[in-house]
């Protein structure tokens, strides 16, 4: 669901900051949905991390999820929530080329779109490893797929938009089923 609305939006009276941001009830009126902040909470502890994926990784993770919290209260953080995902998995991508040795020409990093294609080439990872894939292709047509959309998708939100897509939680998600194939739990003897 996109959306845009048409009022610019207004810095919030101190009195309105702890309240759900009323951009949520115009769009119950479509959905029938009022977000409640103790359930957003709840679903955000579920979405964990393996221990493998490094500190630095997991914590910026956490940043997103607590953003994820404040959407309640500000609406609009959800597409600032989406690119926050992306920054996260082509961190962790960078960092997972690195420890194995792959870098760009004259040692410099690799940028999104050639990190995906190298996440996918080498079955770091699969569609069989995102939860909202109920029958992941064999030639991960999902994960092929996502090589294009994900670098636009990261490109048009760094580059300014004035679209609200609510879905923060998904992208959430997505982002943990991401870094948990790239640093998968290890047996521990």
């Amino acid at each position: 669901m996109l959306l845009e609305f048409g009022s610019m939006e207004e810095f919030k009276k101190f009195v309105d900051i702890t309240k759900l941001d009323e951009k949520h009830r115009s769009i119950s009126q479509l959905t029938g949905y009022i977000p409640d902040l103790k359930i957003i909470h709840e679903d955000l502890s579920e979405v964990t991390l393996n221990d493998e994926v490094p500190e630095d990784i997991r914590g910026q993770f956490n940043v997103a999820k607590n953003m994820g919290l404040y959407c309640y209260f500000f609406y609009a953080l959800a597409p600032e929530i989406q690119l926050k995902t992306y920054t996260i998995i082509e961190s962790a991508l960078r960092l997972k080329a690195e420890q194995v040795g792959i870098c760009g020409k004259n040692n410099r990093p690799l940028m999104l779109k050639k990190l995906l294609t190298l996440a996918v080439d080498k079955g770091w990872i699969t569609d069989s490893g995102f939860r909202h894939i109920d029958n992941p292709s064999s030639t991960n047509e999902w994960c092929r797929s996502m090589i294009d959309v994900i670098s636009r998708l990261r490109n048009s939100q760094a580059h300014g938009s004035t679209l609200l897509v609510p879905d923060f939680y998904h992208h959430i998600c997505v982002c943990a089923d991401f870094l948990n194939q790239l640093y998968p739990k290890q047996e521990h003897i």
